[in-house]
């Protein structure tokens, strides 16, 4: 016997029109802690009520709920919108921070100001928020800057000693191990010394931070290293550092020491050097060429 029982009819979602009508339905006087908002998100905290006018409040961010009169609305949307560049730059920079009620707070101050006819003083306040948000990313940008760097400098003089043991260096003026351990530690000096004016990335760009204390640190290495090999060659007869001239014929390992210390904390000291030098060959490379022809 055929099934005569009428097919049910398959009525499509339309998800758009859900969330429409939950906005729709979702009024000023529902702006309550433990409440969801139109986008259904719980509501944590509720900064400013304005009685028929807008709630400003906290679900998972700082948001406004306008008035429940079009219009009205409408014009409350223009008067933040200056506000909505920097307002979306703290809401990204502010994830993971402990602190971020204090931000949330100043946000929300911003926008009752806007909300209330004080435009002036809601692009302070939000110019001020943002300017707290960037120094704190700053300090644990230099704080992670540090990190990263002292731990590479720690697996970096491991490597050396290593190195050390395996090849080692019989005459004190040519060991380079020694030099590039002395170069390593005046790298980490001078880090640690110019971390409070140094430009690094804020914390959110580790790779930026690591990146730039790592070759920092290697160039202190290369450095000593090359410095001593000037020495070592001739190449670079004497260096005068204060009132003590250092030359090459007297390298002991104290002198090796400092002299790899001294290249790996003045960065641009051995770039300096080979310039300096290359300019003398430069300089003295007509007269050389005609004696030889």
């Amino acid at each position: 016997m055929a099934d005569t029982t009428p097919e049910a009819t398959v009525v499509p979602i339309n998800r758009e029109s859900q969330v429409r009508d939950t906005q729709q339905s979702f009024k000023l006087k529902d702006v309550q802690v433990g409440n969801k908002d139109g986008r259904g998100l719980p509501i944590t905290q509720v900064y400013a009520v304005q009685s028929g006018d807008y709630a400003v409040y906290q679900a998972g961010e700082v948001m406004v709920h306008f008035a429940d009169e079009q219009e009205k609305a409408q014009a409350q949307r223009r008067a933040i919108l200056p506000l909505s560049s920097a307002r979306a730059e703290i809401n990204a920079l502010v994830q993971g921070m402990a602190c971020r009620e204090i931000f949330n707070r100043q946000v929300a101050d911003a926008l009752q100001l806007a909300l209330d006819g004080d435009m002036g003083g809601a692009k302070a306040t939000i110019g001020a928020a943002k300017t707290f948000v960037l120094a704190r990313r700053a300090a644990r940008g230099r704080f992670q800057y540090l990190k990263w760097s002292f731990g590479t400098a720690a697996v970096l003089i491991v490597l050396l000693f290593v190195a050390s043991r395996l090849y080692p260096f019989q005459e004190a003026s040519s060991d380079l191990w020694l030099a590039a351990k002395a170069g390593l530690i005046g790298a980490s000096f001078s880090i640690a010394l110019a971390i409070r004016g140094r430009t690094v990335a804020l914390d959110t760009e580790l790779l930026d931070n690591v990146t730039d204390g790592t070759l920092r640190l290697l160039i202190g290495v290369i450095s000593a290293g090359v410095l001593l090999l000037l020495f070592a060659s001739g190449i670079v007869p004497n260096l005068k550092i204060g009132d003590a001239i250092f030359s090459g014929g007297t390298l002991t390992w104290q002198t090796v020491l400092l002299v790899g210390f001294v290249g790996g904390f003045m960065e641009r000291l051995v770039p300096d050097l080979l310039e300096k030098r290359n300019s003398q060959i430069g300089g003295n490379g007509s007269g050389t060429a005609a004696a030889i022809k």
